[in-house]
């Protein structure tokens, strides 16, 4: 498959693609809500693209975060082993309190790591706002990356500008989460 520039299309453009087809309002879930009588005609269907929420960037980061922190929660599980939820069970902990108070404090960090990856992910990205959030106000990776590809060369050092608070905001974060692990672990 190639885009109207002759190159090929790779994986992420191929998701934006799919996002596009299954939450435009013309889209497989506005259709679907249509059969269903749930909406009189697809128009119907509420804005999810380019609406000043940023609803439909935020169900796109949503879908791309849950199959990685799932994954780093499983792999997590699969370390941990059943020995914990079984004692558990013979102490006479029911299912919620085997989950609240033996699985989740043990996948905890891997989630929190998962977590703090999928924000920095998410947070300097400009894809999913680009091709699915609205113009103005833009996402600021968004914001930097017009203001590094516009033809006047002055708005380069506000580009570089955004793109260091952004950075900066996004080290913070993962300092803060080392921080926390590492007091944890003490």
């Amino acid at each position: 498959m190639a885009n109207d520039f002759g190159t090929p299309v790779d994986g992420f453009e191929k998701f934006m693609i799919a996002m596009l087809l299954l939450l435009g309002q013309s889209g497989f879930l506005a259709r679907l809500g249509h059969l269903a009588g749930i909406i009189r005609s697809p128009a119907d269907f509420p804005a999810l693209l380019y609406d000043p929420l940023a609803l439909g960037v935020i169900l796109e980061y949503s879908w791309q975060s849950t199959a990685f922190i799932g994954i780093n929660v499983l792999a997590s599980l699969l370390a941990i082993g059943e020995d914990y939820e079984a004692t558990a069970q013979t102490l006479g902990a029911g299912p919620w309190q085997r989950f609240r108070r033996v699985i989740l404090p043990l996948v905890s960090p891997s989630l929190a790591a998962a977590a703090v990856l999928s924000f920095a992910f998410a947070f300097g990205a400009f894809e999913a706002p680009f091709l699915l959030g609205q113009r103005y106000p833009s996402a600021l990776p968004v914001l930097a990356y017009r203001s590094y590809v516009d033809v006047d060369l002055n708005a380069r050092p506000e580009a570089m500008a955004i793109s260091m608070i952004i950075s900066a905001i996004t080290a913070a974060a993962v300092l803060l989460y080392m921080h926390f692990a590492r007091r944890r672990a003490t």
